[in-house]
């Protein structure tokens, strides 16, 4: 027995032994099958990274499904006998396959694209046979599939490594293709927005049709197509459904008004009758002019007053369509205590006191500056008449003789001054305050104040020119001079005794009126009304309201007057010889002469009248009648620099003085928008624009707030001397752009004087 269990135990020792011995030939064998798969998916990589390389065998027109498939199958097998190793040895071996992964990557994003490609040539088909044979709604449906399969392969295509191989995969497919469908892109966009405006008309949705017909013909326009004839055809067919209307008013909400219509208004015309133009509450239309698109005018009008609405009508119709301005922020920054216009006696005073304040509230100290102006807000020139008698509370008032202005001191944010008729003067004189902040220029008028003449006593004879009336105190105030009456006098009209109330009732300009006056209160005046007149309308002429200067070859006036009289207007200072423009008063008033010659160049003056229908004689005569044709542009001196810094260079800061035609005028003045801006070009033809700002207190002149940045930086010269190519927001009071054309001279000088 025992020799028995020593024998089993011997075997056991054996076959033990000899297991131990299989056991590292066995792993040996394992590891060389995994690196040798390992090395078949490396050399697999290799076979495809060159089938999909420029550099290699890649052709780009037909797919590497071989080298493709056999290096995933081998990448597979080698991964499946990596996951049979432990741990550390995994890892090592798992790291040897990452190239192969990623020309496998590579070549799906290659293969993808090349399928990509070879579809977009398949619908290409169907495009070039629906271009073909000229139908458009074939070309519009294959065009849509086409240029969505580019959209999906531009994706695919820069997903392919290396620039060279997406670049050849792109000369092969997309390119060709894309230039022949591309080349009938705006065939296609014209016959789209045509075919969705067809369809709004027929929704009565005319606004939208026309805005699409607007975009259409802009390309028609602009390009030389394929079927032009047709699309063109197509276009007008669909316009001419849509009835004319106004769709749509933009204002600048200052003197400008942009009309959209919904077809050509007037084909081929650049300049319209402004008369066929008309806006509500007294917006008066002085100009309109066509775009190009035949559907699209601008309306240049008198000054827009805030926060009024304005309708507009169209050759005597009502448009339906309406524009409101903004409300015009209150400025509270200046008030003036007193609100209402007084009448006083010769040799009288009155006090104004005006509160100063800063923008954010607190009290201005600074200087501030007053002007006594007429009632045509005119400076009185001296104080021979009217003059500021105390400041403050203290007769030292500031007189600058030279400016006929006084300057003072704001104390604790207010000022108080006292205007005084001069004793001497024995005129009738009306007096309005003007009070500006010298910080900022902003400014307030105060009430009026009329000093009246006294009536002499005795009999007076008149005419009546003009006539008010103070009930409560007992005053009349009829040509500047001032009477009294009580309950004493007596009141005739055509010698039949009436009361006071009827008289003052029945008495208007033109009548003709016998005065016995006493200025005595317990005397007898007699106040009698011996010739009745029903005055006429007064003759105006509204537009223009001051001297206008126009580059057009012709004006329009408009005014007020009698209702059917005749207005004549006639050439020259004064209404002699045949007259240039006959019309007629209307029911409502109101007169247009609606063109109106002019001679280039020069100054016109004309001179309008107005007579009863029958009669030779002109009852009421306007003169003064002035427009000036010429460009807003610039005389011999051109442009004025004033080189603040005195660094020699255009810069921030600079001011530049416009020398401008008829500078002279009252009323001329420079008008700069929040974005003007002048384009200067240096001596070798680099450009530069210059943002700018009216200088407070000028009329014509700009200072410089910013200069263009260019990227890259090129060799603009900023120096003067500069040539002016270009201005943008800048235009005159009666709103004419500048014309660079026109100038005499626009280098920008520091050598001349302004």
């Amino acid at each position: 027995m025992k020799k028995k269990a020593i024998k089993i135990a011997a075997s056991t020792a054996v076959a033990a032994s000899a297991f131990v011995a299989a056991a590292p030939a066995q792993q040996a064998d394992a590891a060389t099958n995994v690196n040798q798969l390992i090395t078949d998916a490396q050399n697999a990589g290799t076979v495809l990274k060159w089938a999909i390389s420029v550099e290699g065998t890649a052709d780009y027109k037909n797919e590497p499904w071989t080298e493709y498939n056999n290096a995933k199958n081998a990448l597979k097998k080698a991964e499946d006998a990596i996951a049979k190793l432990d741990s550390s040895a995994k890892l090592s071996a798992q790291a040897k396959l990452v190239d192969p992964k990623v020309q496998i990557s590579r070549a799906g994003a290659y293969i993808d694209a090349i399928t990509s490609g070879k579809k977009i040539i398949a619908k290409n088909a169907a495009f070039e046979a629906a271009v073909k044979a000229g139908n458009l709604d074939q070309i519009e449906k294959e065009y849509h599939v086409v240029t969505e399969e580019f959209r999906k392969q531009t994706i695919l295509n820069y997903r392919v490594y290396g620039q060279s191989t997406r670049d050849e995969i792109l000369k092969v497919y997309k390119l060709p293709i894309e230039k022949t469908v591309r080349e009938y892109a705006s065939e296609v966009t014209v016959h789209m927005l045509t075919k969705a405006a067809a369809t709004d008309v027929k929704a009565s949705k005319f606004e939208e049709a026309a805005k699409k017909l607007t975009e259409a013909q802009a390309i028609l326009d602009a390009e030389v197509l394929t079927w032009e004839a047709v699309l063109q055809k197509s276009v007008n067919d669909v316009e001419a459904s849509i009835p004319l209307q106004v769709l749509s008013l933009v204002s600048d909400n200052k003197n400008t008004v942009t009309v959209k219509f919904s077809t050509k208004i007037q084909p081929g015309a650049a300049v319209l009758p402004a008369g066929q133009f008309t806006f509500s509450n007294g917006l008066i239309v002085q100009a309109a002019s066509v775009a190009a698109d035949g559907k699209t005018v601008t309306l240049t009008t008198t000054d827009q007053v805030s926060n009024t609405e304005y309708a507009l009508s169209y050759q005597g119709k009502a448009t339906g369509k309406a524009f409101k301005t903004p409300a015009k922020a209150t400025d509270t920054t200046i008030g003036v205590v007193e609100t209402d216009a007084v009448n006083l006696d010769n040799g009288g005073e009155r006090s104004y006191t005006v509160n100063v304040t800063k923008a954010d509230g607190t009290p201005y100290t600074g200087a501030v500056k007053l002007e006594l102006l007429d009632a045509a807000l005119a400076v009185y020139a001296d104080e021979s008449k009217v003059r500021v008698k105390s400041v403050n509370g203290s007769t030292t008032t500031g007189y600058v003789a030279a400016d006929d202005e006084y300057i003072v001191s704001a104390v604790n944010g207010k000022v108080t001054f006292i205007v005084q008729d001069v004793v001497n003067n024995d005129d009738t004189i009306s007096v309005i305050p003007r009070v500006t902040r010298i910080e900022d220029g902003s400014y307030k008028l105060a009430p009026k104040t009329t000093f009246w003449k006294a009536a002499a006593d005795g009999q007076v004879t008149a005419d009546v020119s003009s006539v008010t009336v103070d009930t409560t105190n007992g005053f009349i105030y009829m040509n500047g001079l001032k009477y009294l009456y009580d309950a004493n006098d007596k009141f005739f009209f055509k010698n039949v005794e009436v009361s006071s109330a009827d008289f003052l009732k029945a008495l208007s300009a033109q009548d003709k009126v016998v005065f016995n006056y006493s200025a005595t209160k317990a005397n007898v005046s007699t106040f009698t009304i011996d010739t009745d007149v029903t005055a006429d309308a007064a003759l105006k002429v509204t537009n223009p309201s001051d001297v206008l200067t126009a580059d057009t070859n012709a004006t329009r006036l408009e005014g007020t007057g009698q209702p059917g009289h005749i207005i004549e207007v006639y050439k020259g200072t004064v209404a002699t010889g045949n007259a240039v423009a006959t019309t007629t008063v209307s029911s409502n008033g109101s007169w247009v002469v609606n063109s109106l010659n002019l001679t280039e160049g020069a100054k016109n003056d004309f001179v309008v009248t107005s007579r009863p229908v029958g009669s030779n004689t002109a009852t009421s005569t306007v003169s003064g009648v002035t427009v000036y044709q010429q460009f807003f542009a610039t005389e011999a001196g051109g442009l004025f620099a004033t080189d603040v810094d005195g660094n020699g260079n255009i810069g921030i800061g600079d001011i530049v003085t416009f020398n401008v035609k008829n500078s002279t005028l009252a009323n001329n003045e420079l008008k700069v928008s929040a974005s003007a801006k002048i384009t200067l070009q240096d001596d070798q033809g680099y450009t530069r624009y210059y943002t700018v700002s009216k200088v407070t207190g000028s009329k014509n002149q700009v200072v410089i707030t910013g200069v263009e940045t260019k990227t890259p930086v090129d060799a603009y010269k900023t120096l003067f001397g500069n040539t002016l190519v270009k201005v943008e927001g800048i235009s005159n009071q009666d709103n004419l752009v500048f014309n660079v054309a026109k100038s005499v001279d626009v280098k920008l000088d520091t050598t001349t004087t302004p």
